[in-house]
């Protein structure tokens, strides 16, 4: 039993010295850079995005340069609605950045023999405070005709048209749905009211252009208060023309976010 316990005693003292040689105090510098920037669409104006989406692709090349054999992953960054975004808890480094799987056509060139976005993305080095923009074109652009505004009988009301986009070299995809989104909040997607909210609308190429009046299903029943109304649509591949199954093709196009206000 004596020589047990001395065994197990010389155990417990391998495990603390174990223990200790791993808990060094861990010194490396916090990230302290800051990568910020906004996506555009082909005409100049900010690409209107749906809060929270992961357009954004990075990839750090400094970290194992030299190494073919590190595996360095990936991360996404999320953009606002107006397309910007921000990071400010970021190492220094390279980093390879593109824009991947939006309601946007593909990133790289039809005429090139770039096939993938990672492959066209943006080489930023990153220090300090960096912006880094990006231009993309989107599946549709949307407008008001007649922004949000209260009927006599209480309901919200809208017009919007829309157009369909094109990029050199890439069939267009076929438009899909249209939805209205009202909240109580500047995001209606993420407090959106579904009560209110009419039925997805199926569209058609054809109404490309067209007047679409959107209204909410039953009256607003808060009086004395703003509503944010948005206006989203999405596209999807043309049947038969799998070239047209982009990265994003589903993601949503949207119009600004208004407010209205019942009284």
């Amino acid at each position: 039993m004596k020589r047990l316990s001395v065994i197990s005693s010389y155990i417990a003292i391998f495990i603390c010295l174990l223990l200790a040689a791993s808990c060094e105090i861990d010194n490396y510098e916090a990230p302290n850079a800051t990568i910020q920037g906004a996506f555009f669409d082909h005409n100049g104006q900010p690409l209107l995005a749906e809060i929270g989406s992961e357009y954004l692709r990075m990839r750090e090349v400094s970290w194992a340069k030299g190494d073919p054999d590190a595996f360095i992953g990936y991360r996404r960054i999320s953009l606002m609605h107006d397309g910007t975004y921000h990071h400010n808890k970021q190492f220094a480094g390279e980093y390879l950045m593109f824009p991947d799987a939006g309601n946007f056509f593909p990133y790289w060139d039809a005429g090139s023999e770039v096939r993938d976005a990672e492959e066209a993305g943006v080489l930023v080095k990153i220090s300090g405070v960096t912006t880094q923009n990006f231009t993309v074109t989107p599946y549709l652009t949307i407008e008001w005709v007649e922004k949000p505004f209260v009927t006599a009988d209480n309901h919200v009301e809208c017009v919007v048209r829309f157009t369909r986009n094109e990029k050199a070299g890439f069939d267009k995809p076929d438009v899909q749905f249209a939805n209205m989104r009202i909240g109580r909040t500047i995001y209606p997607t993420r407090s959106r009211l579904a009560e209110f909210e009419p039925q997805q609308l199926t569209l058609t190429n054809d109404m490309e252009g067209t007047d679409i009046r959107l209204r909410t299903i039953i009256p607003v029943k808060w009086t004395g208060i703003s509503y944010y109304v948005q206006i989203i649509m999405n596209c999807r591949a043309v049947p038969g023309n799998t070239s047209t199954n982009y990265p994003g093709i589903g993601a949503w196009n949207s119009t600004t976010i208004e407010s209205v206000f019942v009284p």
